[in-house]
């Protein structure tokens, strides 16, 4: 069996490829982690052919139980490392943009997943955030609150996609 962070890890990844394909958003994966866990493209179409449109949008997949819920946010300790990679990204006027998704699931691991002849239902909602601010001198984490209504979804993907164009087009990002 798995331990439960490689679990936790391999149904987000779950979560976010099932969202990109509701969304019609190609996604790609790496096998070597620098910082980016995949990258979303946008589809475009001519006719009855479709290719990627050139838009692009990377991601960094976090797992985790250890979080607290607010009316309005989801409070989360983030690694430094990785909270001063993303807004050191953001900083980068020219880079392709990288949010963090954060899949939040229950103590409970019966919670996580359930199968029946209905379905399959995957447990726990998948936030995300476009970090921005000051790099932390923090030696290990930095707590950050990612909006509720900021829950990854079909549409909110679409957004996300609709911004990253706008940013590669005009250097403004909408969402």
């Amino acid at each position: 069996m798995f331990p439960q962070q490689i679990i936790q890890e391999l149904l987000s990844v779950a979560h976010v490829q099932a969202v990109a394909a509701r969304a019609g958003v190609s996604i790609s994966n790496f096998d070597k982690d620098f910082g980016i866990d995949g990258t979303f493209r946008q589809i475009a179409t001519i006719g009855n052919r479709r290719f990627t449109s050139g838009y692009a949008l990377d991601f960094q997949l976090k797992a985790s139980t250890n979080y607290t819920l607010e009316p309005e946010y989801i409070v989360y300790d983030l690694e430094v490392k990785t909270y001063n990679d993303l807004v050191q990204r953001r900083l980068s006027s020219d880079a392709t943009p990288c949010i963090l998704i954060l899949k939040v699931l229950a103590v409970d691991t019966e919670q996580w997943l359930t199968t029946t002849e209905a379905g399959l239902f995957l447990g726990g909602a998948c936030y995300w955030e476009y970090l921005q601010g000051e790099l932390s001198q923090n030696k290990q984490s930095v707590r950050i609150r990612i909006p509720r209504v900021q829950e990854l979804s079909t549409e909110s993907l679409l957004r996300l996609m609709t911004s990253a164009r706008e940013y590669t087009i005009n250097g403004e990002w909408i969402c």
